[in-house]
């Protein structure tokens, strides 16, 4: 067994590891299972998708509204039958004012009203969806951020600049119809922010904890235990930093894939995303607020949960370094815990106190400790903090920085006095 190998067993010696994995994972299936009430509701997207495909086009709405108006018809045949009274939408059914009519139904009658109020949704939102998106002015958001934010002078302009490109951009959404797709009913259901806000996020500092807590306890084990004189007193002895490092980032992938890998399969197992797996994530539907989600890039849902998890490891990755070498200079494993959350908190506060006319104010925004706050709007243009570079560009940046950290911390660490 090489002497990595031995350093990565060494890190999950520790019972603590396994009590935090486990308490995390409880704690993301609490999370899903809060919401797991709403999966039979979510399966009537699928079924349109799978009778109708997910691309929004004259001849599918045709065909929707005929399948409308099927359900609404056998639907008002129900509520005649059982109350003596007929809807002209099915919305109207769950109206406050019909409360007391609906307790006349049973489970399989009423899971009737709510898939037609379903398909009723799309139906009318479908009708809409040209002049919501005619309607939108990019200026407006510009404007907004410029106010929002008090941006004056460079940073005003850099702003302006901003939408202009996120308005080319949203001009061939259009033109492609990105936008035109059927996906879940991000106004009722919020399931983009359920999977790559809560869920996700989560996942980010659950994973983040045990990367820290075990790259510090694997850099500073000797120091701790007191046997360094020995361990590192020969030529070779200096070198197993290097394996420490390797040992570090495969513990990292490692706690990755146990936190990322149940969530997830959970996740997917309770909501069924079989039909919509090559949808656009800029799909109209896919909107949660009065401003829809716009890739920067065509993205189809797979390949965009494919880049976050990807985007994940990195972070991951990243946290693993920065501990690494915030550990190899205080050699004190509660000391680097300390240290890299002062790190974090500082670089998030930071940006906040840039002046509001300087280009810095955007600059200081490029660290992965920014980035993990907002993973649902990666690859996204949201705001002016949002630009299109915004994922690739952090990643390019502290490759180079924290390749640059490691080599310094690996040469002073093989000159300095050991005693």
């Amino acid at each position: 067994m090489s002497l990595w190998q031995l350093e990565l067993k060494k890190a999950f010696r520790s019972p603590v590891v396994y009590v935090l994995i486990s308490l995390f994972l409880f704690l993301n299936f609490s999370l899903l299972y809060k919401h797991a009430g709403i999966r039979d509701e979510l399966k009537v997207t699928n079924e349109l998708v799978d009778k109708f495909g997910y691309q929004i086009d004259e001849k599918m709405f045709a065909k929707l509204r005929v399948y409308y108006l099927a359900k609404l018809e056998k639907m008002n045949e129900l509520t005649n039958k059982k109350i003596g009274k007929t809807y002209k939408r099915a919305n109207d059914f769950f109206a406050p004012s019909e409360y007391k009519n609906r307790e006349n139904f049973n489970k399989a009658e009423f899971h009737v009203m709510m898939e037609t109020a379903m398909i009723e949704n799309y139906y009318e939102s479908i009708s809409n969806i040209d002049d919501f998106y005619r309607k939108l002015d990019l200026s407006k958001n510009a404007l907004s951020d410029i106010r929002g934010y008090g941006l004056k002078g460079a940073a005003a302009e850099h702003t302006r600049h901003y939408y202009r490109k996120l308005g080319e951009r949203l001009d061939e959404l259009v033109q492609n119809g990105e936008h035109k797709t059927l996906f879940f009913f991000g106004m009722i259901y919020r399931m983009h922010a359920l999977l790559f806000k809560d869920l996700m996020r989560s996942m980010i500092f659950q994973t983040m904890v045990l990367v820290v807590l075990i790259t510090a306890h694997i850099v500073t084990y000797e120091f701790q235990n007191r046997t360094h004189l020995t361990a590192y007193s020969s030529k070779r002895g200096r070198r197993l930093m290097v394996d420490k490092l390797a040992a570090s980032l495969v513990a990292a992938l490692c706690v990755s894939t146990t936190i990322v890998g149940p969530s997830l399969s959970v996740y997917f197992l309770l909501f069924d995303y079989s039909g919509l797996w090559h949808v656009p994530v800029s799909s109209f539907f896919n909107r949660e607020f009065s401003f829809p989600y716009i890739s920067w890039w065509k993205l189809p849902f797979a390949a965009y949960l494919g880049l976050i998890v990807v985007v994940f490891i990195i972070c991951q990755l990243f946290f693993a370094m920065v501990a690494y070498v915030i550990s190899m200079w205080c050699k004190n494993n509660y000391v680097a815990y300390a240290l890299f959350a002062i790190g974090f908190g500082v670089a998030v506060f930071v940006p906040g106190i840039m002046p509001k006319s300087s280009l810095a104010l955007f600059w200081t925004i490029y660290t992965p400790f920014s980035l993990v706050l907002n993973p649902h709007l990666w690859f996204m243009g949201w705001n002016v903090f949002f630009p299109k570079n915004y994922v690739p560009m952090t990643i390019i940046v502290w490759i180079v920085l924290l390749t640059a950290a490691m080599a310094i911390t690996l040469l002073k660490f093989k000159k300095e006095p050991i005693h």
